[in-house]
């Protein structure tokens, strides 16, 4: 479960750039009261996140849309295209709403809209950040950004990922509300910096920054192990919707 959060921290980063130089932080993450350190690497084609305590990977390609869980415990990179994310989530939502409406209810469909709130100023690592809050029903997504680090992130797939991110991985109990989750992310600007997040079931992850780099990463960065299973989850994911 520590990976779904994981994902879903990177909606935090919304601000996007052609011009901006690749990027390098390195992350404090604390779940359950165990922390672990992370590395996140953003260029204009790729983003990656590296968790070692977990042996788990997340790879983004920008330039086509796919996205990637590498697990080097198991050896096993499962692959997830945008696109059949997309049709998987108008037909899995379709049949949410055949379900009786207090089963809706129990499983959170609909649960009412996205609320997106400043909450003041405070300084990380000698920056200026700016406080949000993000909520939805029992989804709390907390954030201290910076505006003044843009991404160097092409401006049309990033937003098309702002949207499918908390998707990937596993589809929501309501697929909609969460996709809404992202629409309004992309309205607060700037790197996170620090961030707390709160999920039903995964529970409650708190990240924070401990160090930010500027400066080219090498292509080897993203690349992806030569001798892993690769597990097509967005094709298994259609699969078993249909049925």
């Amino acid at each position: 479960m520590r990976i779904v959060a994981s994902v879903t921290a990177v909606l935090l980063f919304s601000a996007v750039s052609l011009l901006a130089a690749d990027l390098t932080l390195t992350q404090t993450t604390t779940y359950h009261n165990r922390k672990e350190e992370q590395t996140q690497l953003w260029t204009s084609h790729f983003m990656r996140i590296n968790r070692p305590g977990d042996h788990i990977d997340f790879l983004v390609d920008f330039d086509h849309g796919v996205s990637y869980t590498i697990n080097h415990e198991k050896k096993l990179i499962q692959k997830v295209t945008w696109d059949d994310l997309e049709i998987a989530s108008e037909a899995f939502g379709k049949k949410l709403k055949t379900l009786p409406p207090l089963v809706q209810q129990v499983m959170g469909i609909n649960s009412g809209p996205v609320t997106v709130e400043e909450q003041g100023s405070e300084s990380l690592l000698g920056r200026d950040c700016r406080k949000w809050k993000v909520t939805l029903g029992p989804v709390v997504i907390e954030t201290s950004n910076d505006p003044s680090i843009p991404l160097p992130v092409p401006v049309l797939p990033y937003q098309r990922f702002l949207r499918l991110q908390a998707l990937i991985g596993q589809l929501q109990p309501d697929p909609a509300s969460t996709l809404k989750v992202g629409e309004a992310l992309a309205k607060v600007q700037g790197l996170a910096l620090k961030y707390r997040i709160l999920l039903p079931i995964v529970g409650e992850t708190a990240t924070i920054t401990t160090c930010i780099e500027d400066g080219p990463i090498l292509p080897s960065a993203f690349e992806l192990p030569g001798d892993y299973q690769v597990d097509d989850a967005g094709k298994r994911m259609l699969v078993s919707i249909s049925q």
